[in-house]
């Protein structure tokens, strides 16, 4: 899935067939040969600069947005030329009629015709239906209901189904005259020729003048145009991992971009609150509009019926050129971090000057995802209060979770809340796009987070000298003797409490005269709580506090272990698993070693399959694999190898990353004793095992010094190299 498009946005070209005048010079005097400019070229000369921008850049249009007001006081021929256009300047670059999205404005239907007649649409659909771009659902002119095999006209979806836009008609009843009562209406009428006494002309002005009083430029949308489209958003198909980020492109405004006042009747949409209901319920995260030629970029917050919770919808109002105002003429959309964090660059393309280099304004970044604050009150956020990231997919939760650790959250708080669905436990929750080592299947991913999380969770380890600080450890047998995780399952079968506390710290372990030179786990505490969930079941909810935490690789495998917990806990205590916060009082993201969230492989071994390293050490030694358990033996040993060139690969941070000791001992051991004595390679085997242990724990004592990392990286990769090589050579 791309997680990256490009949408350019046109709106209010109001040209003509016969011209419409721009003048964009003081022209004090008339100059034989200098001829007034027009609204048509500046058009023709903006998208033939963009044109070549996009052709130098290499950059692709994904879509272009035209939102109404092709045509200049409904004079005949906007729509043509404003399509040619197009085709003519954006065509080259990739810009098909299909990836056109096209909505009316309200000087694009002709005045006094009725709402939803094939009159009012005649021009806008021979030009922009037929040629077969996106359009609105049409009042009078498209079917009701829709089938569904026609709502591709009315949409266009992205190849991957990461983002869609769906047009909206705001101007069915734009220029409609009212309908008078009568006697009114009979009065009305008669006026002009009553008043005028035979004079043609001034009755036929006086006629204009009436009309125009009984006329109203009103923006509404049909309610079988809000139904249609919310059958069309429901049956619109979306991408099978993330959120779908969802455009609507209209003519009129929701809200005045501007503090400038419009005097007129219907100067805002009728039904706006309905129309601003549909986007929030259809999730429709950016609205595209013109007419009031304004460009800005704003947050509507529309709230839910509770008035309770607000979507933020991002609306970009765009702008036309006019004399004075030429440097909003067009914008360029730019969507990156889709799905789950998009973030919305809007660039304003202004109308170029003949010979001279054509400069795009300032861009305005919005981002789509985050909220800094809970409170509807700017005054009241804090620039240094916590950051929040919240949600059900873990997917999306974790790649939000880092990009606020390395950007609004970075060395500050961030709290993250996970709500994952039920299941049957058979699985614990791994991110997809979680780097690991080595590409993997579902099951492997699974296999290598279990084993992952149960060594985390052992209550005792042959590696304790070395990280004291296990968290299983220091749960079940905190002090040498308290098991926490009892005595939590003990207190929720009796009650509700806010007691249910485990703590990971020991002062009297821990702290240190010389405070500098402690290390102790990030993970300091956590508590369970139990309550009452949807449908009467009880579930046990996980709150734990780190003082910093690295959420690239470590917040994943917290999340994995404190959902074993949970399920420990809840099967003892016959509850469900619930919600999962994490609390982190120090945000990072580093570039680090896999082996940064737990000992080496080779390591674990001790642990978790010692038969391995028996089995390894009989395959080196008797140049032979003899059966699925010695392969799998012999795969955990590449992947162990695999593990320390990363890490010696790896770019240098002041935190160190835990490398292979006690395995490779034990397996030189082992190699050792079951080689014959005349084997000179086996002896070579264990004197680069017993090396590179060297190698690595000199490195441990070290004071981890740049310098001491280069040194240890040079003679690490050196015997990796010599043990991956002899490794394909005895194990073939």
């Amino acid at each position: 899935m791309s997680n990256r498009a490009i949408f350019l946005h046109l709106t209010d070209a109001h040209v003509s067939e016969a011209g419409v005048p721009l003048e964009r010079d003081d022209r004090k005097v008339v100059i034989p040969g200098v001829a007034p400019g027009r609204r048509e070229e500046a058009l023709d000369q903006l998208l033939a600069r963009l044109a070549e921008n996009l052709k130098e850049e290499g950059r692709p249009v994904d879509a272009l947005i035209f939102s109404g007001d092709a045509q200049h006081q409904g004079a005949a021929g906007g729509h043509e030329l404003v399509f040619e256009l197009l085709m003519k300047h954006l065509g080259p670059v990739g810009v098909t009629p299909g990836r056109i999205v096209a909505t009316p404005g309200n000087h694009d239907v002709p005045r006094d015709t009725l709402p939803g007649s094939a009159e009012r649409y005649a021009d806008f659909c021979r030009v922009w239906s037929d040629a077969g771009c996106i359009v609105p659902w049409l009042d009078g002119i498209d079917s009701w209901p829709l089938p569904r095999d026609g709502m591709d006209r009315h949409r266009l979806l992205a190849a991957d189904r990461s983002w869609a836009i769906f047009p909206i008609n705001t101007s069915n009843w734009s220029h409609v005259s009212s309908v008078l009562p009568e006697p009114l209406r009979e009065v009305w009428d008669a006026i002009p020729d009553e008043m005028a006494k035979g004079d043609a002309e001034r009755a036929s002005r006086l006629r204009d003048q009436l009309q125009s009083l009984a006329r109203y430029d009103m923006a509404r949308v049909s309610e079988r145009q809000l139904e249609t489209l919310r059958a069309i958003v429901a049956d619109t198909a979306v991408p099978s991992r993330g959120r779908q980020l969802r455009m609507a492109a209209m003519h009129h405004h929701l809200r005045s971009p501007s503090l400038r006042e419009e005097l007129k009747p219907f100067a805002d949409m009728s039904n706006l609150e309905q129309v601003r209901a549909f986007l929030r319920d259809s999730g429709m995260d950016v609205v595209v509009h013109g007419h009031k030629h304004e460009y800005a970029a704003y947050f509507d917050h529309i709230y839910d019926y509770d008035g309770e919770e607000a979507r933020r919808t991002l609306v970009v109002s765009g702008a036309t050129f006019d004399a004075g105002r030429e440097k909003e003429a067009m914008r360029l959309l730019t969507v990156e971090g889709v799905p789950h964090t998009p973030e919305v660059t809007i660039r304003p393309l202004p109308l170029p000057r003949a010979g001279a280099k054509w400069q795009p304004g300032q861009p305005i970044v919005r981002r789509l995802w985050i909220q800094k604050s809970r409170s509807a009150d700017p005054v009241a956020v804090v620039p240094t209060a916590p950051i929040t990231v919240e949600g059900s997919d873990i997917d999306e939760v974790y790649v939000r979770a880092c990009a606020a650790a390395s950007s609004d959250a970075s060395r500050g708080i961030l709290i993250v809340h996970l709500e994952l669905p039920d299941d049957d436990g058979s699985k614990l929750p791994l991110p997809a796009g979680y780097p690991l080592p080595e590409a993997m299947g579902d099951d492997e991913r699974g296999e290598w987070l279990r084993d992952l999380v149960d060594w985390w969770q052992r209550d005792r380890s042959q590696l304790e000298h070395r990280i004291p600080y296990i968290h299983g450890a220091r749960l079940r047998r905190y002090g040498g003797k308290i098991d926490q995780i009892k005595r939590i399952i003990d207190l929720l079968k009796e009650k509700e409490s806010t007691r249910a506390v485990a703590v990971l710290v020991d002062p009297f372990r821990d702290f240190s005269p010389a405070p500098a030179k402690e290390e102790f786990a990030s993970f300091c505490l956590v508590e369970f709580r139990r309550r009452t969930g949807d449908g009467g079941a009880i579930v046990v909810d996980a709150i734990a506090f780190y003082r910093a935490q690295e959420f690239a690789r470590w917040w994943p495998i917290n999340v994995a272990e404190l959902r074993l917990l949970q399920r420990e806990i809840g099967v003892a205590c016959g509850f469900r698993p619930g919600r999962i916060t994490t609390v982190a009082a120090d945000a990072r993201t580093i570039a680090r070693s896999p082996t940064q969230v737990a000992m080496p492989l080779i390591d674990r071994l001790l642990d978790q399959a010692p038969e391995k390293l028996h089995l390894l050490a009989d395959a080196l030694v008797r140049r032979s694999v003899r059966n699925d358990r010695q392969r799998a033996a012999v795969a955990s040993w590449r992947e162990a190898l695999g593990e320390l060139r990363i890490a010696a690969n790896a770019t240098y941070n002041t935190d160190g990353i835990p490398i292979a000791i006690e395995g490779l001992r034990a397996l030189a051991a082992y190699v050792e004793v079951g080689a014959d004595a005349a084997d000179t390679k086996a002896a070579a085997i264990v004197t680069t095992l017993r090396d590179l242990a060297d190698q690595n724990e000199g490195y441990e004592r070290s004071k981890r010094e740049p310098e001491d990392f280069k040194r240890w990286s040079r003679g690490a990769l050196q015997r990796v190299a010599e043990l991956e090589a002899v490794t394909e050579e005895r194990t073939r």
